[in-house]
């Protein structure tokens, strides 16, 4: 994945600034979260074209960046909790599909993972955790 935030910060900086947090903050992860931009998707696609429909009325929305890039969560918050409160900041409709990946392999998690679970799992070397949302329109 082509991660922004880590083409803006040297590796350096992130490690310094994700170690500052988990001191200052034990109980809360570091996770920074992008929308994945088609052109550096390196997921598999043939999945996803059946969810595809250009009829939908869902699709007239067009997927934005959050304001924040850059979340402390509570260790303890499911994956299914913290993925409700990202569609709830990009005010999405019901019907609007929207699905996530952690780390650089593009993994799915499952939503009643914790986050700590997938920190330990999937963080990178700088001690951030990256997640990407991305919708249907990403995958064609």
């Amino acid at each position: 994945m082509n991660w922004q935030y880590k083409h803006k910060h040297s590796l350096e900086q992130r490690r310094f600034e994700s170690e500052r947090i988990r001191r200052r903050y034990p109980d809360r992860i570091p996770v920074i979260v992008e929308p994945l931009l088609s052109s550096s998707s390196v997921l598999p696609t043939s999945l996803f074209r059946s969810f595809s429909s250009s009829s939908s009325s869902c699709h007239d929305t067009t997927l934005i960046r959050l304001e924040n890039e850059k979340f402390l969560v509570p260790s303890e918050l499911s994956f299914g909790q913290f993925a409700y409160n990202i569609r709830r900041r990009l005010r999405l409709r019901p019907e609007h599909a929207l699905f996530f990946y952690v780390s650089s392999y593009g993994k799915q998690p499952s939503l009643n993972t914790t986050i700590e679970v997938l920190y330990h799992e999937n963080k990178d070397i700088d001690g951030f955790l990256y997640v990407c949302y991305a919708d249907e329109k990403a995958f064609g």
